[in-house]
């Protein structure tokens, strides 16, 4: 991964509920056409998801961290759900919220839904 590109995923990342394409391009620097190309880069690689929101009339979107690239994670998606022998699908999260709150967890249990 470039350099540009992990500051720019380190800005999502950061960023509790996700930053405007604006903002990231205006933060790194650079124009709205690399960041787009960069944005693309990290959705390919499952590290973010982009949400679309109009602002003032204006399209726009919202760019969010969702973990690390599916490439790079070589376990069951279940064994990571695993601690000790207690089952939590919350083992290793790094946001600091309420599970009964928690937009990935919800995410997570619907796509369980899907599987069957």
């Amino acid at each position: 991964m470039e350099e540009i590109e992990e500051r720019a995923l380190e800005l999502v990342r950061r960023s509790k509920d996700g930053i405007l394409l604006s903002r990231l391009w205006g933060e790194l620097g650079i124009n709205s056409r690399r960041c787009t190309r960069i944005v693309r880069t990290l959705l390919d690689a499952g590290l973010v998801e982009r949400e679309s929101l109009v602002m003032d009339r204006v399209r726009t979107y919202r760019i969010r961290f969702v973990g690390e690239s599916k490439s790079e994670i070589n376990v069951s998606k279940y064994e990571l759900l695993v601690a000790g022998d207690v089952f939590d699908p919350c083992v290793g999260c790094t946001d600091e919220c309420k599970p009964t709150r928690c937009a990935q967890l919800n995410k997570w249990i619907r796509g369980l839904g899907a599987e069957s």
